[in-house]
């Protein structure tokens, strides 16, 4: 653990109505380290992953990927930057054209043409930029997918794989941004794609056999047990290739054995450099992978420090194990 933070949470706040959350939370996720998230059921451990994860938008404080806020990195894409400024140039050139016409000094038809094209290329030019403002100012926080693009990823408690499809078609479809999925690549650019979709196989085929998913690669995902389930979500996340992962109960439901594996998984992975931040009710699991834990009680943070310490903490053991 070196360097700046992965993801710095500063007083972070959140509220539903009259009920507060999450109160003036803060802590910090390292790369290479696992940070347990425990607490008592209300806790706010859930509202707090979903802040983090971008599903909520914060009533205050910050939430910083490597430096940057996430509010921010959930705005406009740069492709829908482009989209709107192209439309607002097309609207000025209608606006231009309906200019010329008058400046012309062209016949009272079109002298009305141009004025009808000018007053649709001014709504037109409004409506975009309206739109481009509306969408950074108000910060979207329904788009958490951008977040993944920048190398946060989140699991679920409950699974969310494409049942339908094999463990392997629901490794490689994860991937953003393959050569294939551009309609002009397909038809043009075919070796390139063949190339992409290639190493993104063997990339799959990789992280098969790292989970030991190897004998239910050819498995439709509906027929693997929730532990097997939890695996192929954990691949799903790696074939991102991410900075930090979120895990919300990876190991709830699932057998002994299983819950070694993924333990084993995660420790491999944590020694590659990898950041976890994990919610789980199994004090066992958090306090053998954690290299600190942030203990959570009526929405603020109680105690962080290393496993060892939070063990013996008598404000945790009384508002967390009952002591």
């Amino acid at each position: 653990m070196s360097g700046a933070p992965l993801l710095e949470v500063e007083n972070l706040q959140k509220s539903f109505g009259g009920i507060t959350a999450v109160d003036g939370v803060s802590f910090e996720l390292e790369s290479g380290a696992v940070t347990g998230l425990i607490g008592p059921n209300g806790a706010g451990k859930t509202t707090t992953f979903n802040l983090l994860s971008g599903f909520y938008e914060p009533d205050g404080g910050a939430i910083r990927l490597k430096g940057r806020d996430t509010q921010e990195l959930m705005g406009p894409a740069p492709a829908e930057q482009f989209i709107w400024t192209s439309a607002s140039a097309s609207s000025l050139g209608l606006v231009g054209m309906g200019l010329g016409r008058i400046l012309a000094g062209v016949s009272p038809t079109a002298l009305l043409g141009g004025a009808a094209a000018g007053a649709v290329g001014g709504a037109g030019l409004y409506y975009g930029q309206a739109t481009v403002n509306g969408v950074r100012d108000s910060h979207k926080h329904s788009r958490p997918f951008q977040l993944a693009r920048d190398g946060m990823v989140r699991t679920f408690q409950i699974t969310r794989e494409l049942e339908e499809m094999t463990v392997l078609e629901n490794l490689v479809l994860a991937p953003q941004g393959q050569a294939g999925e551009n309609l002009l690549n397909a038809v043009f650019r075919r070796d390139a794609v063949a190339e992409d979709e290639q190493q993104i196989r063997e990339q799959a085929e990789e992280i098969i056999g790292l989970l030991e998913l190897d004998h239910l690669r050819d498995e439709e995902a509906g027929n693997l047990s929730g532990g097997q389930r939890k695996l192929l979500e954990l691949g799903r996340v790696l074939m991102l290739e991410p900075d930090l992962v979120l895990l919300d109960e990876p190991v709830a439901g699932v057998n002994p054995a299983l819950t070694d594996r993924i333990m084993d998984t995660i420790e491999e992975l944590t020694d590659d450099g990898l950041g976890f931040c994990i919610v789980e009710h199994e004090m066992d699991v958090i306090m053998s992978l954690s290299d600190r834990v942030v203990a959570m009680a009526e929405g603020k943070k109680l105690a962080e420090g290393p496993p060892s310490e939070i063990q013996n903490d008598q404000r945790v053991l009384e508002a967390y194990l009952g002591g």
